[in-house]
This record gives C-alpha cells, sequence and structure tokens, in this order.
C-alpha cells in the first residue's frame, strides 16, 4: 500500500502499515497508520574509517582506529512504491543514498548506502521512557538501556570486566559486552523492533544521551523496523523472518549427560545412570576423537575422525547405548592443528594469509592452528564429509563447537574476513545441518548471529565458570539465556554446574544442585564435565548426587508433553521456550536477571547465590500465583520461600494449564525396548495441572487441545481415559480436545 498525505509543508506516505513522515528539521518520524509512534526524528551519516585487529585466543583488540563522519541532509526524494532520497552534504553533493521500501506489511526495510565511504549511522531520538531488549547473549544485561558497546562474535571471555573498557589481560578476560552469540536485534517499548542487517561490526549506543544510534563499519548495511501490537508479537516477528527456526528431535528433550575417557567409562555412565532410575536419554562424549591433558584441563584432541584407541569399535558401542535407550553424541571444531592427520589431509583448504600461506596463529590446545575456509567450497565439502562419516559410524549428532576464530586480515575464497566476520559461525553450523540433514540426529552451537536458529537446533551460552559469580558464574545463565530468546533461540541449555575453573574454584556440590534444577527446567537439560574433571564435582560424585540428577531429570522428562507442545510453539508461530517474564506480564521490569518463563506458564526463580536459606521471588502483580510443588496459593508480589538444595522455586500463575506425563520414562527415544520405558509407553497417561482462577488454554504438538471452563470452588482431582471429551474437578471442567486415547489425570488446584 503505497498513500501520500499532505499536512502543510510536511510529506507523508504509508508503506505497508507504517507511515513515514518528514519532518520540518529535516528528520523523519515513522508511525504506525494508527498513529502509534515507531522511532522519531531518524535521521543517517555516513563516514570513512580504518582499523587494525589483533586477535588472541579468538578474542580482539581493536589496535587503532578513527572514522570520520560527515554530516548529511536528506534531498531529491522519489520513487514509486518506495522512497529514495539522496544524502547531500552542505555543498549539494551526494555523499550517499537512502531506500525505504516494506518488506512486509508490517516490517519496513531502511537501506542506507555510502557512495564513497565505508560507514554508515541509523540515528533516532530516544523519548525519556527507553528500554533495549536484545542484542544477543549478554551475561550481566537484558535490557541495555544508556550502555554503548560493540556487537562482534569473539570469545565472551572466562570471567568479565562490568566495563567496556577491555582489561589488559583482554584475551582472556571479557568485557560486559564480549559474546559469542551477538545479535543486532533490540525492541523498544513503543513497541518496535530494530534489526541491523550486517555481518559487520556493529557499534551501538542506546540512550547514553539524548540519542540512540547504530553504527555498521560496512559501506552499506539495512534496518528492519517491525512492527507489532506488543514485545511478543515483535519476538515472535523478528524469530520467523529467515523461516522457521530448527526444532531437534523429541529424545532432545530427555536429559543429556556427557561421558568421556574412553568406551568403559561411556558404557558404565549408560548402566549407572539405568540402575539410578534417571531419565537419562542422551550420553555425549567430546573426546571421541582423543583427549589430552593439558595445563588447563582435559580437552579433546584437534582431529576430525574416532579415536579408536579411546573408542574401538564405535558402532559397536553406539548399538550398545541404543539398546539401553541412549543416543550419543560427538564434538566437532573448525580447526586445524600442526602435527595432526587432519592438518595433513586439509591444510590446502585453510584460511590464508596475504603471502598465501596458510594462516595459522595459536589456537585453544596452544599449538599452531588455523581454521578451514568454509567460503571455499572444496573445504566446506571436506568438513561436511567428516561429520556425515561420524554419523555414519553411529554418533546421532555433536556439539558444533567455535566459529568466534576468524582473523579479521585473513584471505578468503570469498568475502572479506573483517566485513563477513559474524557470518562465520552461520556458516559454520550450515555445515552440520547439511551433514545431519535427512537424519535422526541434532546438534548444539554456542556462537551465532542472525540466521543462526535457522540452521542449530539447539544452542548452549558457552562456558561458565564453575561458581555463583555474577559476572560468569550460575548468574550468567539467566540473562545469556534471556538475550538468546530475543535473538530468536527457542532450544538451550547450559553447562550444568559450569565449565571454566581459571581464576575460580571447581565446581561443589552446592553448586551442582542449584544448577541441575535450573537445567531441569530450562529446554535442553545437560551436563558437562568441565574442564577440570577431576576436581570439578559430577552428577555421580556421590550418593546423593546421584539421586538429585535421577530426580530432576524425571521432573525434566515428565515436563516432555508441555516442552514439546513449546516446541511446536516455536516452530510455527517463533515464541521462544524460556521468556523474559515482562512478554506476559507487561508492568515487569524489561531488565530482570533474576528469573524467567519456561512457556507462559512456569515462573522459574533459580537460586543464584551460595548458601541461600531462603529467597526472595518476584511474582508479578498482575495475577494470582500457585507453587507448582505443593500448589498452595501464594498471591502476588515478593515472596520470601525457603530453599533446601534440592528445591528450585517455581511458580504457575492463575489459569495455567500445563500437562506431563503421569510416569518419566527411562528413556524419550521412541522406542519400544526391552526392558526400558520410552516415549511410546510414556505418551499413553497424562497428568494435566490446572491452577484456577482464570480460564486457560494449552495445544500439545501432536494437536491435543485442553481448555478450561467454570469457576473452581475447590482443589480436586478425577481420572478417565478418552480421545476427546471433559473431566470436571473441583467444580472446574476441563475439555480435551484429540486424536490420541490417553488415561488422563485432571489436577485442580485452587
Amino acid at each position: 500500500m503505497l498513500i501520500f498525505l499532505l499536512s502543510g509543508c510536511v510529506t507523508s506516505v504509508q508503506l505497508g502499515d507504517i507511515v513515514v513522515a518528514e519532518r520540518e528539521d529535516g528528520g523523519l518520524d515513522l508511525s504506525r497508520y494508527t498513529g502509534k509512534p515507531l522511532v522519531s526524528d531518524l535521521r543517517f551519516a555516513v563516514g570513512a574509517g580504518t582499523e587494525t585487529y589483533e586477535m588472541q585466543a579468538g578474542s580482539y583488540r581493536l589496535l587503532e582506529g578513527e572514522t570520520t563522519w560527515e554530516s548529511v541532509k536528506l534531498g531529491n526524494r522519489r520513487g514509486e512504491g518506495l522512497w529514495l532520497y539522496d544524502l547531500l552534504d552542505d555543498a549539494g553533493d551526494i555523499r550517499g543514498q537512502v531506500a525505504i521500501s516494506p518488506t512486509a506489511t508490517n516490517v519496513l526495510n531502511i537501506e542506507v548506502m555510502a557512495v564513497a565511504g565505508n560507514r554508515v549511522r541509523f540515528d533516532a531520538a530516544c523519548t525519556g521512557n527507553d528500554h533495549f531488549v536484545g542484542g544477543g547473549e549478554h551475561a550481566m544485561d537484558v535490557d541495555h538501556v544508556g550502555e554503548a558497546f560493540s556487537l562482534w562474535v569473539s570469545e565472551p571471555g572466562i570471567g568479565k570486566s562490568t566495563e567496556e573498557t577491555q582489561p589488559a589481560d583482554w584475551f582472556i578476560t571479557g568485557t560486559r559486552h564480549s559474546s559469542s552469540y551477538p545479535d543486532p536485534f533490540f525492541i523498544r517499548p513503543e513497541p518496535v523492533g530494530v534489526l541491523t542487517n550486517t555481518n559487520a561490526r556493529v557499534e551501538v549506543d542506546l540512550c547514553t544521551g539524548d540519542r540512540w544510534r547504530f553504527d555498521v563499519a560496512d559501506s552499506a548495511a539495512s534496518w528492519s523496523i517491525l512492527d507489532a501490537d506488543t514485545p511478543l508479537g515483535l519476538v515472535r516477528l523478528h524469530a520467523t523472518a529467515y523461516g522457521a527456526p530448527a526444532v531437534p528431535p523429541d529424545w532432545a528433550f530427555g536429559a543429556w549427560t556427557d561421558a568421556v575417557r574412553g568406551a568403559d567409562r561411556v558404557l558404565a555412565v549408560a548402566a549407572e545412570l539405568r540402575e539410578a532410575g534417571a531419565s537419562a536419554t542422551v550420553i555425549w562424549s567430546e573426546d571421541w576423537r582423543g583427549g589430552e591433558e593439558l595445563a588447563f584441563g582435559y580437552h579433546p584432541r584437534p582431529e576430525w575422525a574416532v579415536d579408536e584407541t579411546l573408542y574401538p569399535d564405535p558402532s559397536g558401542i553406539d548399538a550398545s547405548l541404543e539398546a539401553l535407550g541412549f543416543k550419543w553424541m560427538a564434538y566437532f571444531a573448525p580447526f586445524l592443528v600442526e602435527d595432526t592427520a587432519a592438518w595433513d589431509e586439509a591444510i590446502d583448504f585453510a584460511i590464508r594469509d596475504d603471502k598465501g600461506e596458510a594462516y595459522t596463529f595459536l589456537g585453544p590446545s596452544l599449538e599452531t592452528s588455523t581454521t578451514i575456509d568454509l567460503t571455499d567450497s572444496a573445504a566446506y565439502d571436506w568438513a561436511v564429509s567428516k561429520m556425515e562419516a561420524c554419523a555414519d559410524i553411529g554418533f546421532d549428532g555433536w556439539m558444533t563447537d567455535y566459529g568466534e576464530w576468524l582473523p579479521t586480515d585473513a584471505e578468503l575464497a570469498k568475502g572479506n574476513a573483517e566485513v563477513d566476520h559474524a557470518a562465520w559461525p552461520v556458516l559454520w553450523q550450515q555445515a552440520s545441518a547439511e551433514a545431519l540433514d535427512g537424519r535422526d540426529a541434532t546438534f548444539f552451537a554456542r556462537a551465532g548471529w542472525t540466521g543462526s536458529p535457522l540452521f542449530a537446533p539447539v544452542h548452549w551460552p558457552g562456558d561458565q565458570r564453575t561458581s555463583f559469580d555474577a559476572d560468569d558464574g550460575l548468574p550468567s545463565v539467566v540473562p545469556l539465556t534471556l538475550g538468546g530468546s530475543i535473538a530468536g533461540v527457542p532450544f538451550s541449555g547450559s553447562d550444568i554446574a559450569g565449565y571454566q575453573s581459571v581464576g575460580n574454584e571447581p565446581s561443589t556440590k552446592e553448586l551442582w544442585m542449584r544448577w541441575v534444577a535450573l537445567g531441569a527446567f530450562s529446554p535442553i537439560m545437560r551436563t558437562h564435565h568441565g574442564a577440570f574433571s577431576d576436581d570439578d564435582w559430577q552428577f555421580d560424585s556421590d550418593a546423593e548426587t546421584l539421586a538429585m540428577f535421577a530426580y530432576y531429570s524425571q521432573v525434566h522428562a515428565s515436563l516432555f508433553p508441555y516442552l514439546r507442545g513449546l516446541a511446536e510453539e516455536a516452530a510455527t508461530l517463533g515464541t521462544p521456550v524460556v521468556r523474559p517474564i515482562f512478554l506476559h506480564h507487561p508492568d515487569e521490569d524489561w531488565g530482570r536477571t533474576d528469573a524467567w518463563l519456561l512457556g507462559p506458564n512456569l515462573l522459574v526463580s533459580p537460586v543464584l547465590a551460595a548458601d541461600a536459606q531462603r529467597w526472595t521471588v518476584g511474582l508479578p502483580s498482575d495475577t494470582k500465583w500457585f507453587d507448582w510443588w505443593t500448589g498452595e496459593a501464594v498471591g502476588a508480589g515478593d515472596l520470601s520461600v525457603v530453599v533446601p538444595y534440592d528445591r528450585i522455586p517455581v511458580f504457575a500463575p492463575a489459569g495455567a494449564i500445563v500437562p506431563t506425563f503421569a510416569e518419566a520414562p527411562d528413556s524419550l527415544v521412541a522406542g519400544p525396548l526391552d526392558g526400558i520405558t520410552t516415549l511410546a509407553e510414556a505418551d499413553k497417561a497424562r497428568v494435566i495441572h490446572v491452577f484456577a482462577g482464570a480460564k486457560g488454554s494449552f495445544d500439545e504438538a501432536d494437536g491435543t487441545v485442553y481448555s478450561t471452563d467454570g469457576v473452581a470452588d475447590a482443589s480436586g482431582e478425577t481420572s478417565s481415559t478418552l480421545t476427546s471429551g471433559t473431566l470436571t474437578a473441583g467444580g472446574l471442567t476441563l475439555t480435551v480436545s484429540g486424536s490420541v486415547e490417553r488415561a488422563y489425570t485432571l489436577k485442580v488446584w485452587r
């Protein structure tokens, strides 16, 4: 739709549902056609700049760089169906162009191109009621208002400064916003979403003064302006902009346990988990390609094929695991390391230096290393072939590690290593997706940028400290996960008890127990042994811990009907499984980093400090809340709860419907298997938890729909076997509409 609106000397055009209005002072105002403001006093700039980077350990330091910005104004407007402007300097010379056009009814694209420079800027006025939620995965913040930082894919650091200035050990310690998975998408309270479309470095200033801006280190970039009725609508619109996110197979929603140091240990862990009664489905072995003790812990060898000394007869190992209901996963990283078989085989596929030689650096193992050039079709195909070979011998997926280590001065077969820097992890994940296409398999990745969720079914938020430290320990998991959700990541799970012990003590039993409880109320529940595995507390370090893992793995597996329903919603609508609380409770602080919603119906408030006996949970005041564990009505507001080590505070709002399995299976593989309860058996029975006080509904992935009617006058319980029909307890009626006959138990809490 193209509508011209004339009001005095100010000209407006409606492009889709968004109106672009020229201001008398030279800027632009964007609004919905209904009059709702979206962006005020929008202006543009072009510039020229140079910089030199140093890369160490996947972190980057800007050694020198200076950008000169040129003041420009809009002129020479023209076009039909879109608006084109020239960017004019004070002399009237053309310094760039702006093209404004709708890409969907509620999405406006604004492309800015510099004629001679290599920098472009998008700049708008703050309103005084500003929030900027998003920006990808960051350890300390979800709402970044009042901050200025770079969006640049890098190692996040081991531990973090609270500032943006790099410390002396910048190659180890990260800045506040160092991130493996930055994302150039933010939502504001109008509500409006702003997505910067580029693979280059983006410098953001989010109202440190009276304006907010995005500076892109390239000669052209575009900005997508997303309009929706609610912030949740913006998250969905962004998540589906590039297509539906990849969804892992059903079995990925069972607990994952890592096991390393050889076949005997892997099979022993499998037997131990079954003996303990754990509901566990995945074992992953990062040292499938070999392992070695280094100064900073036990790490996988940098090969690209199975180590048959550690894992002789991998197909036989896989068959043994499959019989016990386990999927087996491996590990890949994009490096080639000197004096390895992979180096000898593939060094011609490496990125190059300015002399045409393999570009080398000190890699993660502190050895001479390089990375394969994923823009070289032969190198890409070689990587895919190695992954396919891994799957062919029985592995059901892997960790797709790294993606941050691309020196900016490397020569690529295609593209520019600096300008296309952020595309690197996406390309690396695309290779894994291609290798596993058509298989009952999945993979998980940590690095990312715009488009990653299209390829990577599962993400994890990096290598946290094995500690309660706020900068990079357990507390950081909440903002990291929430930031990933805004970026379009539906399925994530952290390393239970953390990974890194550089600069802090190994994990403790208390930390492990607090973290495993949070893992159970995450989309993916996954352990990792930690860099110093002999010193870190493990899932089987004592009988109590093993029992705790078994218990919470059952809790997690029992939530499968709920989680899989949320996964279907993610695939169709783009709604993340883990959500910031304000997306459903608008009066809540946009910057909360102490809790999350698992879907709309479970508020999860992990205990994030050591030695806590009580924990304060902030329950939104717009509804009544219930304790998930007891069904007790608790009201709203700040609630102080007793938190023994085996309990995580979880609450459900009035109207919530949460379907669970009646009994957690041994495994979430499809089954059937002799002596192992699987998804097929567990799927025959449900407990439907209903929390009274408001009408509710919930859709399962198989199309079964639950809805409530009536007013509960008491808590109650009833059971019936049906395909579709009703159950009534405590005066409340649950309607089941489905195509699968199941044994249902309705539990109503009032």
